[in-house]
Order: C-alpha cells, then structure tokens, then sequence
C-alpha cells in the first residue's frame, strides 16, 4: 500500500513510523503545511520510503492530485478538515480513515460523524471505503464495545470512561491531544443515547467517581461530547437503551474556558494585541498550555480507558469491563511520544491495514465498530499492548 498522512503533528509522525513498520505498506506520503515537519521524517532512513510534500488541506484540488496512486489518505489534522478530505480522496479514488470527528456545532445541527456518514453512497458508487473516528477513543472503545455485546443475549448500556494521570511542572491539567481539538470538545453539549435518540445534556453533567485500574485510581469524570455515542447505537448489531462517554477533567479548568466562550473571547474574530501584533485570543489562550508532541522529556503518568458493557448472557445480568492503560514513560520508550499519541496511532494503524485487507462490510462509510474485533485485538496484541477483561454479576 501506498498510505498519505496529511498532518505530521504527534499523532501524524508516530503513526508513520507504526507504518513504516507494516509489511504491506510500500511507501508513505506526509503532507503537511510546515514542509519541514514533513521534510524531517522524509530523511529517516528505513525500509519504506517516504515522500514529504508541503500542503494545507483546505485546497482539495490541489490535494486531490497529491493523493493521486495512494491507496489509503489519513486525516491527521484537525476534525474540522474531515469532509473536505473526504471530498478530496473521492476525487482522488483513494480510501479513507480520520481519528475523530466534530460534534454538532449549533443548535439543532446534526453532529459532524452523522454528516459523514451521508457520504455513504458515494463513496461506495466510487468502489470507496472510508473508516471514521478509528484511534483510541474514538475507535478501540468502539470495537471493545462490539467485542462484548457480541457475548451478551441482550444490551442495556454502553459506558466509555477515559482518564490518566500525568505529572509536568506548572500544570495540573492540560490536554495530551490536540489543544484545538480538546478546547471544541469542551465547549460542545454533551450528548447521551437513551431509549432510541440522542438527548443534550449540561456541560460537566452527571458528574461520577469512576475506578480506572491502578496506578489512576479514582478519578471524577463528567459527560462529555463524543463520537461513540452517536454511532454505536446504529451500528452496533444490537438494541441498547443508553450510551454515554464520561472524561476525568478538571472541573476549575472547563468552568474557565466555558465562561470565556460565554464572553465571547473564544471566537476566532476576538483578537488581541500582543506586542503590537493582532492575534486571535483563542489562539493566545491554546498557545498557553504545553504542545504535548513538544515536550523533550518523558512525561510521568499512565492514560487509562475503561468500557463497560451491561446487559443479560442466559438468566444472569452481567458487566463486561475491557481496561486499557499504558505509562507515558513507556510510549516514550517505544516511539518518544505520550501514550495519548502512541494509544490513538496504533488503532491508526490497524485501520489503515484493516482498509488495505479490505476488511470492511463493503464500498462505503463506516465507523470502526463495524470492524471484525477478534482481527483487531488480535493485531493490538500484537504491538505488545494488552486489554483486561473483566466481568461481574449485577442485580437484576
């Protein structure tokens, strides 16, 4: 396969390094618009090839015709590029993958993972696959769910728990993702699925002390806007009455950046002057937390993602747990990245081999629940990562 990666960021870099290692991977193309960040993997050497071409993704003919005898683009960039990406690898004839999606942005729109999935027919009229939201969580959650309501007669709920713990001077809470891509999801309405529809729900709702295996601990966790609620109820094979996505966060820092937005300080016209120069003050306010893929050394702390799966197997009503952690000292050990970025690039990865095996139901959009889980645990467990499982009796 001939694989793009558009955005050589911490995601973008560590997933072509995971690639370089696929055996059906031939080449790689990086596009990125800071050639140099392109330009500095092209000149590793290794067994696949890789090509480093300067580029912003908002112009889709010019994109389109650097996709051109790829087999495989990969968004790495913001989720806000999804659909136009899309568009592009249509107009290419090149096969699709993205690590998250937008929520919804105003009042009554349909969340960003819905619309995509509009583009079911044309991708499949093209002889097209397209694999949505596939990293950690979104995208490993996703099929360790499928994985245990496929051993359940019946489904009730759906509980995806992401948390961690990392220790850095200075700050006792900051995003190990994308800083733009966690400052929507904060702002965003969280949403539940619960008897059929979705359902809004309050910022920091539902608050609840969650157990994440050792070394986290306990940890608050609060709703939170994501990608799982909105596609596991329709994919998933099987009728579940509620899911919901819950994330330790710091309440102080949400209720900071909730009564900027309401100020109207987060919009991308309120600027600032620094030094003379007019900037955004969204931009000055993300330029103050720490760039994960920046930091030069190891970050202290383990992420943690937890699903549970509750409903019936026979006459006894049953939690299917699967937990997932790893040292961000380890992820450096292995790829010099966090484990938010080594986690989210191999599911990445599988993916991308998952698209070359043409392991999809067809042509056509999918989200990666519909993946076959026993061929991608098998392939996680394989880059020497593990999945506990456990199970407990509950009252009926």
């Amino acid at each position: 396969m001939r694989v793009a990666i558009l955005g050589v960021g911490g995601v973008g870099r560590t997933l072509a390094t995971e690639l370089r290692s696929d055996p059906t991977v031939d080449s790689l193309v990086l596009i990125d618009k800071m050639g140099d960040r392109a330009r500095v993997m092209a000149g590793m050497r290794g067994r696949v090839p890789i090509e480093a071409k300067e580029l912003g993704v908002e112009d889709r003919r010019a994109l389109a015709k650097a996709l051109k005898k790829c087999d495989v683009v990969v968004n790495a960039t913001l989720p806000k590029f999804n659909l136009a990406v899309m568009q592009a690898a249509l107009d290419a004839g090149v096969n699709y993958l993205d690590l998250a999606a937008l929520g919804a942005v105003g009042p009554g729109d349909r969340p960003g993972i819905l619309v995509q999935l509009d583009l079911h027919d044309a991708f499949r009229s093209a002889g097209l696959m397209a694999l949505l939201s596939m990293g950690l969580d979104p995208g490993i959650s996703n099929v360790l769910a499928r994985d245990a309501a496929d051993r359940l007669d019946a489904v009730d709920a759906i509980r995806i728990r992401s948390g961690g713990t990392v220790k850095l001077p200075g700050f006792t809470s900051f995003p190990l993702y994308s800083r733009e891509a966690f400052l929507s999801d904060i702002l965003l309405r969280p949403t539940v699925w619960l008897d059929g529809k979705l359902e809004d729900r309050e910022p920091m709702g539902e608050e609840e002390d969650f157990a994440f295996p050792p070394p986290v601990g306990v940890q608050r966790v609060f709703l939170t806007s994501h990608e799982e609620v909105k596609t596991l109820p329709r994919f998933l094979g099987t009728p579940v009455r509620r899911v919901d996505f819950k994330y330790a966060l710091d309440p102080n820092l949400v209720r900071a950046l909730m009564s900027l937005e309401k100020l109207g300080l987060l919009r991308d016209d309120r600027l600032i002057k620094v030094g003379g120069v007019a900037v955004p003050f969204r931009r000055a306010l993300i330029a103050a937390f720490p760039e994960p893929s920046a930091i030069l050394r190891p970050l202290e702390g383990t992420k943690a993602v937890s699903v549970e799966v509750e409903g019936t197997q026979g006459e006894a009503r049953k939690v299917l747990r699967s937990d997932i952690t790893l040292a961000h000292q380890e992820a450096n050990r292995r790829r010099s990245t966090t484990a938010v970025y080594y986690l989210t690039a191999v599911g990445a990865a599988i993916g991308v081999s998952e698209l070359g095996a043409k392991a999809l139901p067809g042509p056509g959009v999918y989200p990666s629940e519909v993946l076959k889980p026993e061929r991608v645990l098998r392939a996680w467990e394989s880059h020497d990562l593990t999945i506990v499982r456990t199970e407990r009796a509950v009252a009926a």
